[in-house]
């Protein structure tokens, strides 16, 4: 086994994020990524720690290349509804997304830096605060709740009456225009 001179985390959880691509959250392994990168699986616990931990990382590699599409410049309700966009469209093209949302494991240090990320994207688009934090999460919980949906045995029978791209925007949007009422002054 050759041993690759320039082997780095992000390496590692990119690789990890190609096998699960192919071969579902099965086969995401240490053993299996070892061999694809050409070392031995503990010198992937120096970069990735165990298991446990490559499926922290992989998680907040993934909802980090969503918040990377975000086009920069918006604010308020427009970066809230292109963040719900952006999550949806990187759970669509993930496989076995809701396996890994349900296993991935509380990582302080992982969720540290992706929550800081976060919140700081807000604050540049004028959401700051706890009622910010809210409206962020209740549109992640639509999000990664209408993908279950969506992924799930029942999602074609549901298409046939309602189209889910139709369906997933009239609801985002009646999410953010709640947020957005309440957020208006009573007259």
């Amino acid at each position: 086994m050759a041993r690759s001179p320039k082997l780095n985390r992000e390496m590692v959880v990119r690789e990890a994020i190609a096998l699960l691509d192919e071969g579902g959250l099965e086969a995401v392994s240490l053993r299996k990524l070892a061999d694809r990168l050409g070392v031995s699986a503990p010198s992937l616990a120096r970069h990735v720690g165990d298991k446990s931990q490559l499926i922290a990382l992989l998680s907040a590699a993934i909802f980090n290349d969503a918040l990377d599409t975000i086009p920069q410049g918006l604010a308020g309700d427009l970066w809230l509804e292109a963040f719900g966009h952006a999550l949806r469209n990187k759970q669509a093209e993930t496989r076995d997304i809701a396996g890994l949302l349900l296993t991935v494991p509380p990582d302080p240090a992982v969720h540290d830096s992706v929550n800081q990320r976060l919140r700081s994207l807000m604050r540049e688009a004028g959401l700051d605060g706890p009622r910010a934090q809210v409206e962020q999460a209740a549109i992640q919980a639509l999000v990664t709740g209408w993908m279950m949906f969506e992924k799930s045995p029942r999602a074609r029978e549901f298409a046939a009456r309602l189209p889910h791209d139709r369906g997933f925007e009239d609801s985002l949007r009646a999410l953010i225009g709640g947020f957005a009422a309440e957020r208006r002054p009573a007259d």
